[in-house]
């Protein structure tokens, strides 16, 4: 790994607190590649393989196993060290057919949570912009970078169009084929997925919409309390159930 310019390493010291590393031991960190999830909330898949999983105990064995192609994020072989994994995203090991999912969680920030083989088939993106294109049709752009085309058939009555930005898609991995959409409405299970609260859930009570995106709030019952987190933070994982099995 280089350290110069910056570029392909981190200051242990300096990488965010839900990367669960030595921060003592040696100066450098690998620095996540630029991908759909912001660099400073994802897990280089080096570092999941290493650190967290402890499948090898050093960089050379981790990269030599990346390298032959042992692990799928959202059922397709990634074979660089540095791949960003981020939220919601699915990590699959076929020689020992586990499979996990990672998840905000409210002391580590991401974590990776071991889930059946039958749900590794899915995972659930939420909507961050719906963009109108030629011939009246739509393109669904989701928060790991990924668009789904939605064809329309007749644009003065767009039935196919019941997409809304902040809706949560949950759809097949890798070909992502929608399974179903959740709705962003009071009455639904959501997680929190930044903030100070990151890693609860609960059910929306009150969507409170203000002009600007960090003055718009959603109030979300957790156990017996309420919980105030800003509209962006909230993410939908279910309807009357989780659609995810959670920690």
């Amino acid at each position: 790994m280089t350290r110069h310019g910056g570029s392909r390493a981190l200051k242990r010291l300096n990488t965010p607190k839900f990367l669960q590393i030595k921060r003592k031991h040696g100066k450098f960190f690998m620095k996540p590649s630029s991908g759909p999830h912001p660099i400073r909330f994802c897990l280089p898949l080096l570092h999941i393989v290493r650190d967290l999983l402890k499948i090898v105990d050093n960089h050379r064995e981790a990269k030599k196993l990346i390298g032959l192609g042992n692990f799928k994020v959202d059922g397709r072989v990634v074979k660089d060290t540095t791949y960003p994994v981020g939220l919601m995203d699915v990590l699959s090991i076929e020689k020992t057919n586990t499979h996990y999912r990672v998840l905000p969680d409210s002391h580590h920030g991401l974590i990776l949570h071991e889930i059946p083989e039958a749900e590794s088939t899915f995972k659930l993106c939420r909507i961050t912009q719906k963009t109108t294109l030629k011939g009246g049709n739509i393109q669904l752009n989701l928060h790991d970078g990924r668009n789904i085309f939605i064809s329309i058939k007749d644009p003065k009555n767009p039935k196919e169009d019941v997409y809304r930005r902040m809706d949560v898609l949950k759809i097949t991995i890798p070909d992502q084929q929608i399974i179903k959409n959740l709705k962003f409405k009071e009455g639904h299970l959501a997680i929190i997925m930044s903030g100070k609260n990151i890693g609860q859930v609960g059910k929306i009570i009150t969507i409170l919409k203000r002009f600007g995106p960090k003055a718009s709030t959603v109030s979300i019952q957790h156990d017996d309390s309420h919980t105030e987190t800003l509209y962006e933070y909230t993410f939908i994982i279910g309807e009357d159930q989780s659609e995810i099995s959670m920690p």
